[in-house]
């Protein structure tokens, strides 16, 4: 009779058979099947340890696999692939080693492990890790700095220890563990500890900005610090000199600080929305023209619109870039030409400094108040969603959501303050539009004006520099909106089975 594990030859049915290895290579074969067992549990631990629950592998709604992992008693947020994720492995195994390394009992084992710790045994392990992720039944969302939560915010302080600002309708305070979780883009820097007692009004005191414009920034840092768009585009413009870099690259210090304060305006769409994707505030210096394709790509994306792409190396396979920004670009002239980017935007212009102070100092005292300033607009925001759900407009703009959760906050004179900057960006802008000032000088000279398409090119197209029907309409229908601020309207009438005409009249 074969025997037993256990030395038993009695028949006991109960008892499990276990052949002994005969041979030399046998007993490798047993050593080698128990080492890769035992190193499995020992990678199994390091998520099971890591996370805490066994729902600490999961995906995203694109499929990305991400892991949570406990780290000197916090918890952090990685993708599978990322470089992150393989370092804190590899560190986790250098600890088995050197742990079994000192145990005389597990020779061998220490061997195995140090076999796991070679780049193709990671590479399996990390293999592993992704099909357990994507195979996963929990599917998260994973956000970058904001994150909304059962009518709460969130806001990834970037700090070593993965502490969020929690904000709520009965207050603010920082926590660990929120139950959103939030990615780690490279450069992104951690915002300060928010202090209480600290007044926006401080943040003035570093700006070059009037009194009524600082209304519209702090307006714009609350609207940063909302978790969904649509959001305003804030562009500053002035003369060199007029410290419009500093300006932006202190706001972002208040919302998503990053090592890259403000960067060149990206060269494409798919560049603006990886941009995006990795980093909550979109900040642009130095911006001399503006595209028709970008002027839409970022309207798209402050309104949360999205792209998409084809995935490098592969024909069918797509990349999607969704979810809105805040974003803020500066120039030395104002580069918005189309009504569509004006809508959304906020647009400054900022006088020339009458006097200079050095950078570092002002770096230095604004650090200083950095805390006190990030702390009292956490406390407009708890009025905010206190005020939110009984808040009404009169009168709602373009973006109504925008200005709905300004006025919610507390935001003072903000409704007059954006009207006149709206309005202001509109007279600038037909000003300086060559079909807008045509029509607006034939009306001057006529009163009013009734015709077709093919009787405006005749009136206006020369002094426009237009010479098609099509270009003339196109360009008329895009400034009807803008046209009808300042009192003028254009009135299609029924089509005939020639031609559509239509009237231009003051009102």
């Amino acid at each position: 009779m074969t025997p037993t594990a256990g030395g038993s030859d009695d028949g006991n049915t109960g008892d499990r058979v276990v052949q002994f290895p005969k041979t030399a290579e046998e007993r490798r074969a047993l050593r080698k099947a128990k080492d890769d067992l035992e190193k499995q549990r020992l990678i199994n631990v390091f998520i099971d340890e890591q996370g805490g629950s066994d729902q600490a592998l999961f995906h995203t709604r694109d499929g990305i696999a991400y892991a949570d992992l406990i780290v000197a008693d916090h918890r952090e947020t990685w993708p599978v692939r990322s470089r992150q994720f393989r370092h804190h492995y590899l560190r986790y195994l250098q600890r088995q080693f050197d742990r079994l390394v000192t145990d005389e009992t597990q020779p061998l084992l220490a061997l195995a492990m140090k076999a796991s710790m070679g780049k193709t045994a990671v590479n399996h392990a990390i293999d592993d890790f992704e099909r357990r992720a994507i195979c996963s039944t929990v599917t998260r969302d994973v956000h970058v700095r904001v994150a909304g939560h059962d009518g709460e915010i969130f806001i990834d302080l970037g700090n070593d220890a993965w502490e969020a600002v929690r904000v709520t309708s009965a207050g603010w305070r920082v926590v660990t563990a929120p139950p959103v979780r939030f990615r780690r883009a490279d450069g992104m820097l951690p915002l300060p500890i928010p202090e209480r007692g600290g007044k926006v009004e401080t943040l003035r005191l570093f700006l070059n900005v009037t009194a009524s414009d600082f209304t519209l920034v702090v307006a714009y840092l609350l609207s940063a610090l909302y978790p969904k768009g649509p959001y305003p585009i804030l562009i500053l413009y002035g003369v060199q000199g007029a410290a419009k870099t500093a300006f932006l690259r202190k706001l972002r210090k208040l919302v998503d600080a990053h090592v890259v304060g403000t960067s060149a305006l990206p060269a494409s769409s798919r560049d603006l929305f990886i941009s995006a994707h990795n980093s909550h505030v979109q900040a642009y210096e130095n911006v001399s023209k503006l595209s028709d394709a970008m002027s839409d790509a970022l309207c798209r994306l402050a309104t949360g619109g999205g792209h998409r792409t084809r995935k490098l190396f592969k024909d069918s396979d797509e990349v999607h870039f969704y979810g809105g920004r805040p974003i803020m670009f500066e120039g030395i002239a104002n580069v918005v030409s189309k009504p569509d980017l004006q809508d959304r935007s906020i647009i400054m212009q900022l006088d020339d400094l009458s006097e200079y102070k050095q950078e570092r100092e002002l770096d230095a005292a604004f650090e200083r108040q950095r805390p006190g300033i990030f702390g009292a607009l956490l406390d407009m925001m708890v009025r905010g969603l206190e005020m939110l759900p009984v808040t009404k407009l009169v009168s709602p703009p373009r973006l109504a959501d925008f200005a709905h959760w300004t006025v919610a906050c507390g935001v003072e004179s903000f409704e007059m303050a954006y009207a006149a900057n709206r309005q202001n960006a509109i007279n600038v802008m037909l000003s300086h539009d060559a079909v807008a000032k045509a029509v607006r000088s034939l009306l001057v000279a006529k009163g009013k004006w009734a015709g077709t398409m093919e009787d405006l090119l005749d009136a206006v197209g020369p002094t426009a520099g237009i010479k098609s029907t099509k270009k003339l309409s196109n360009e008329l229908r895009r400034l009807i909106p803008a046209l009808r601020t300042v009192g003028v309207r254009v009135i299609f009438e029924q089509r005939t089975a020639e031609h559509r005409p239509f009237r231009i009249e003051l009102q």
